[in-house]
């Protein structure tokens, strides 16, 4: 399925997404956490712990302000 939200997702967005692709304006913690599959574009800031265990999928990320490196896993 597709996906398209308006404004910022609470924590742990698209954990375990296996396939969807989704389009977000920001996320809280743990996003993308054992994500396994699908497409998430994030158009603003992340919270710490981006992307733990991911182990396939695609998350692109737009670092407005260059916060992201360190909150990425």
């Amino acid at each position: 399925g597709t996906a398209f939200f308006r404004g910022i997702a609470a924590e742990r967005f698209c954990v375990r997404n296996s396939g969807v692709t989704a389009v977000v304006e920001g996320v809280g913690d743990h996003g993308c956490e054992y994500m396994t599959g699908g497409l998430v574009v994030i158009l603003g800031l992340t919270g710490r712990n981006f992307a733990a265990g991911m182990s396939g999928g695609i998350a692109y990320v737009y670092d407005i302000d260059g916060s992201f490196k360190p909150k990425v896993n």
